[in-house]
């Protein structure tokens, strides 16, 4: 009810304003002196009506028109002087609540249907296997990380306790037998067969001396000293010779010869001293053996040199 009498009430309003619209058509003068002809002139500008969702602004429309805020329900016009009158509402007052309607009358209940069958339907079919999918690429190798700063050397821990005693562990195998040290030292004098003179390579041959046993190894400390005949010096030089009576066997000599004075017969005389270290050794040797010395002149000399020797001897157990 209430919707239908506001549609009826904005008919009539529009109506009027329709009127309203068409009179600005008809030219009215105060003397008239010759009639038109009846209708709009091509200049005239027709009034309408506006509407929106808010109030018109200043803007919008021209005198005469009429425009409808269709969001408040509210008419203005007409425009005059370029500006919008006052609102009036569209909406008419509030109409009375209508009578309760009388309760319609209840439905009856529907059938119940019931599913006769008891047997569930025959299964599909299975379905084809879908083909199987393309492999992903694969993803590129990440860049490796920077390495990461040494931390901090953490504090010291505590002490730990002291461990049980071990077990006593097996005798080990018994060592080699070590190098046998020195065994004996002797010593003697021998004497040589000649004297030593003449020319150059001249040479004087000892008496064996020595005494060594077979098997062993030695060490020989050898003095020979040449006393000259005359009271004069004599310029040459003697060398040394060692031979063994076993025959070739590992005989290493070294020795420097030196000019001295010795007395010798009452007197004082010039002499030439041979001083001598000799490494004998007798492994391979299986009897007593002796060594020889020869004496050998390096210049011719005039005069006569008498020869006598000193050894000290050392059996050693191994040379190196």
């Amino acid at each position: 009810m209430k919707s239908q009498s506001f549609f009826i009430r904005l008919f009539s309003t529009l109506c009027a304003l329709t009127l309203f619209a068409v009179q600005p058509g008809f030219a009215a003068t105060k003397s008239v002196t010759k009639l038109k002809s009846a209708g709009r002139t091509a200049n005239s500008i027709p009034n309408t009506i506006l509407s929106g969702i808010s109030a018109p602004t200043k803007t919008i429309g021209i005198n005469g028109d009429f425009y409808i805020d269709t969001k408040n329900l509210n008419i203005y016009g007409p425009k005059s002087n370029n500006t919008w009158p006052a609102a009036i509402s569209l909406r008419g007052t509030a109409g009375t609540d209508g009578k309760a309607g009388t309760p319609g009358v209840a439905g009856t209940d529907g059938k119940t249907i019931t599913n006769a069958s008891s047997s569930s339907g025959t299964p599909g079919p299975t379905g084809a296997t879908g083909a199987t999918g393309s492999p992903g690429l694969a993803g590129a190798v990440g860049a490796a990380g920077s390495s990461g700063s040494a931390g901090p050397a953490g504090p010291p821990g505590p002490a730990g306790s002291t461990g049980n005693t071990g077990a006593t562990g097996a005798a080990g195998v018994d060592g080699s037998a070590g190098v046998s040290g020195v065994t004996s030292v002797s010593i003697g004098a021998f004497t040589f067969v000649n004297t030593l003179s003449g020319t150059a390579a001249s040479s004087s041959i000892s008496n064996p001396f020595g005494g060594m046993l077979a098997g062993k190894k030695y060490l020989m400390h050898l003095v020979i000293s040449g006393v000259n005949s005359t009271l004069s010096d004599f310029t040459t030089t003697l060398q040394l010779e060692i031979t063994s009576s076993a025959g070739a066997i590992p005989i290493t000599t070294s020795f420097f010869s030196a000019t001295g004075k010795r007395y010798s017969a009452s007197a004082t005389r010039y002499s030439q001293n041979i001083f001598a270290d000799v490494v004998i050794d007798g492994t391979s040797v299986t009897d007593i053996f002796n060594l020889t010395a020869k004496v050998i002149l390096s210049d011719g000399i005039a005069s006569t040199l008498t020869l006598i020797g000193y050894y000290t001897l050392t059996e050693v157990g191994s040379i190196t």
